[in-house]
């Protein structure tokens, strides 16, 4: 009997063994599977950007199907979207560890008894649904069971309910009523009413079919809050009146138009997720720098310049407008349309480096008065380069120039001078510093191309470095958020140096005769201007700034082909436009505010003073009454000249014989004259431009001196092969102190040819050697003689 029963037991005992085993696999799975489970986790949170004025910009990031949201609630959960959550998804959510056993047992026989599907999940099972979502089977039931009862030990029923507040779904990608809240209603979810709060939670049930921007899915989200009203109203948190408030608004509530990018901020929009710092939590709208009224007449603006430079070859643009003192960025287009497939509007001209032109002269100027190679009183020679000169040539040059119009007219020749001055290497270590050279290349790649267009910078780095000159040469960067911390800034460029070249570049009148007068570049309050056109017409640029703001723009080829004539001053009118738009008072002579001159103070070298000066522009030296045009300059005390204009010169003149009155020149017929006596560096561009000589003094003086200057004793010359002999020639140049009408060459000691003032003519080259002389035609003067030889 014991054997039979036995023999019954055993299979009883390897059945249990064997479900006990199964079970406690079972057990060992599913716990290595909740372990896995047990954190909160959710993605990073997204931002939504607003104008400064709190008006909606975008949100999210660059990618359009990512998920939106995940802002962490406030740190005391709103009472009414708890009430709401809780009513209607866990309403004894502190009464268990997780899962909800008679929820369970009640839907599970509802389901089986074939009425109305029933879910039994609590807010801790849903938050490991949202956490590891997948197909719903029986296991990963199980494992959301065990996840939610691990979760609420682990981290405590309030830290769960904060985190499903985070990341429950509510529609059109978004995930946390934080985000839904401000998303839908425009509002902190602390502010939000019972009514709205309802709506929020009614759309964890089937976000995607209560969608609130559509009307049948806003129709099934009030159903459904008015249920959550109603349970609120069953359970004694809402009483009679509020019930019945928030029923009504609930039939009148609208829920805003949903909020879309503008068109004319897709650029900007795309820089401020570029630059956005990396952060896991929003609470609120990340307030940017951006001004959307102003942007939208930036882009008015901007277009109808479009329409006009189209037919003249231009392709696109780009324009920023910052505060100058802040750096803030009220205004960014990246071009002119975004949308536009004909001229590359996807992409993001002022990011995109192009030649800089003639916009990094100031920066140059800049560093040679920094190192002391020059100050305001320097005289540059903007005069042709090769020794090959001719009229047409000396017409184009404007000669003598001091070094404010020097810049100010953006004159290559004398910008060349003082970037070779000053060297190659620290210059790029300037522009280094000032953000607009980012690679690792040797200044010499460049050469003396860098005061002309050789290095590419983009619009944003040129309006950052153009900043340094107007916070009086403090290091300035350009921001997108009006919370960003701002640092103590270092000191790029001298203060009074960064002021004298603000000065430079305001001074309407030292941009003559390039500019002229109230054009692109002049307005009724001060500006500084500095334009720039790169070679062939490809790229126009402008930057001006005032005591306000900072405009900067670019004109050009997404394919970098050649405009028709559309240069820097192009680019002017459209910054110009820009600016008086900025400045109602001002324009009307009301508030203007000028550039502050440089101030004394004191340095590690001791004081250092500022003296108002009247210079000669074609001397740099002190103003006579002779000089025909002054400039005020401030001076450092101790290198400011003490010497009088050399140039401006008055003479007494007979006018019967137009020579000089002499002793016995009857007074009546003697008039004052005044001469402009230039060096002879400028006596050949002088002559172009209509400089007479002052008469002829006596040739007995012993001071009078004749000297050749070219050709140089010794040379040699070779002729060209692809260039007819009779058509190849060399200058002879001489140097006649003081000045006389006219000289004669020699030749082999033949007389080849009498030349007048400034006493340069041409000699055609024949091979052997030759002897050069240049002699006073009624004096014994003459020079020493140079030899020369023509190969053949």
């Amino acid at each position: 009997m014991k054997s039979d029963l036995s023999k019954h037991r055993k299979p009883i005992i390897k059945s249990l063994i064997i479900a006990g085993l199964l079970i406690t696999a079972f057990g060992l799975l599913l716990l290595h599977e909740v372990h896995g489970r047990s954190k909160l986790v959710s993605p990073p949170a997204t931002p939504i950007f607003t104008d400064r004025y709190g008006t909606f910009l975008a949100e999210g990031t660059a990618d359009e199907d990512a998920p939106l949201g995940f802002w962490d609630p406030p740190a005391v959960l709103p009472e009414r979207i708890v009430a709401c959550l809780l009513a209607i998804e866990d309403k004894r959510y502190y009464e268990h560890f997780g899962v909800d056993f008679r929820s369970l047992l009640r839907a599970l026989v509802n389901n089986l008894s074939g009425g109305p599907r029933q879910g039994a999940s609590t807010i801790a099972m849903q938050v490991a649904r949202l956490q590891r979502p997948g197909e719903r089977t029986l296991w990963r039931k199980a494992c959301e069971m065990g996840t939610a009862v691990w979760l609420n030990r682990k981290y405590g029923h309030q830290n769960v309910l904060r985190h499903y507040l985070k990341i429950v779904p509510q529609g059109n990608r978004i995930h946390g009523v934080a985000y839904a809240a401000r998303r839908y209603f425009r509002k902190p979810l602390a502010d939000l009413s019972w009514t709205e709060a309802a709506i929020l939670a009614s759309l964890p049930r089937a976000p995607g079919r209560m969608n609130l921007y559509q009307f049948e899915g806003r129709r099934k989200a009030f159903e459904r809050a008015k249920l959550i009203l109603n349970l609120l109203h069953k359970n004694g948190t809402l009483d009679a009146d509020n019930l019945a408030i928030s029923q009504r608004q609930l039939k009148s509530l609208k829920i805003p138009v949903k909020e879309s990018r503008p068109y004319h901020s897709y650029h900007a929009i795309l820089r401020l997720q570029e630059t956005m710092n990396g952060t896991d939590s929003y609470t609120k709208p990340v307030l940017t720098t951006l001004d959307l009224p102003l942007q939208e007449v930036v882009d008015s603006t901007a277009g109808e310049a479009m329409e006009q430079l189209r037919q003249r070859g231009a392709g696109n643009l780009a324009v920023i407008v910052a505060e100058r003192e802040t750096g803030a960025i009220r205004s960014y287009l990246g071009s002119d349309f975004y949308a536009d497939t004909d001229f590359s509007g996807a992409i993001n001209y002022a990011t995109t480096p192009r030649s800089a032109g003639s916009t990094l002269k100031p920066f140059i100027y800049a560093l040679g008065m920094e190192t002391g190679a020059f100050s305001p009183a320097s005289v540059l020679a903007d005069l042709p380069f090769n020794l090959v000169h001719s009229r047409g040539q000396y017409s184009i040059h404007l000669g003598p120039m001091l070094y404010r119009k020097a810049l100010a007219n953006s004159r290559n020749i004398p910008a060349v001078h003082v970037l070779k001055t000053v060297g190659l290497a620290k210059t790029y270590d300037l522009f280094r510093q000032l953000g607009l050279a980012k690679d690792d290349r040797s200044a010499s790649v460049y050469g003396l191309g860098l005061a002309i267009g050789g290095l590419y910078v983009t619009l944003e780095d040129l309006v950052a470095a153009y900043g340094v000159l107007g916070v009086d040469g403090k290091a300035f960067g350009l921001r997108w958020f009006e919370t960003d911390d701002e640092e103590a800034p270092s000191q790029l460029i001298p203060e009074d140096v960064a002021r004298q070249i603000t000065l430079f570049l305001s001074d309407p009148l030292a941009r003559l005769p390039t500019f002229t007068r109230m054009g692109p570049l002049e307005y009724p309050f001060p500006v500084a201007v500095k334009t720039g056109t790169s070679q062939g017409f490809r790229d126009a640029w402008a930057v001006a700034y005032s005591s306000k703001y900072i405009v900067g723009a670019w004109i050009g080829h997404p394919d970098h082909e050649r405009m028709k004539q559309v240069a820097g001053l192009d680019a002017a009118q459209l910054v110009k436009g820009i600016l008086l738009f900025l400045h109602p008072k001002e324009r009307r002579g009301v508030d203007e505010t000028p550039f502050p001159p440089p101030q004394s103070h004191q340095d590690s070298g001791g004081s250092v003073g500022y003296q108002l000066a009247k210079l000669c522009p074609m001397s740099g030296e002190l103003a006579t009454e002779a000089c025909a045009e002054t400039v005020l300059e401030y001076l450092l005390l101790g290198i400011e000249p003490t010497a009088f204009c050399p140039v401006h010169q008055s003479f007494a003149v007979d006018r019967r014989t137009g020579e000089l009155a002499g002793p016995m020149t009857p007074p009546e017929w003697i008039e004052i004259r005044s001469y402009a006596v230039l060096s002879p560096q400028f006596a050949a561009w002088g002559a172009v431009h209509g400089y007479n000589p002052p008469p002829l003094p006596s040739t007995e003086s012993p001071f009078v001196s004749i000297a050749i200057e070219e050709p140089v004793n010794g040379s040699v010359f070779r002729f060209h092969p692809d260039t007819p002999q009779q058509l190849q020639s060399i200058a002879l140049r001489a140097y006649v102190s003081p000045t006389v009408p006219e000289i004669i060459w020699y030749v082999d000691g033949e007389p080849f040819q009498k030349v007048a003032y400034p006493y340069t003519t041409r000699w055609h080259l024949r091979a052997g050697s030759h002897a050069l002389q240049a002699r006073f035609p009624h004096a014994d003067v003459q020079s020493g003689i140079i030899t020369i030889t023509v190969a053949p």
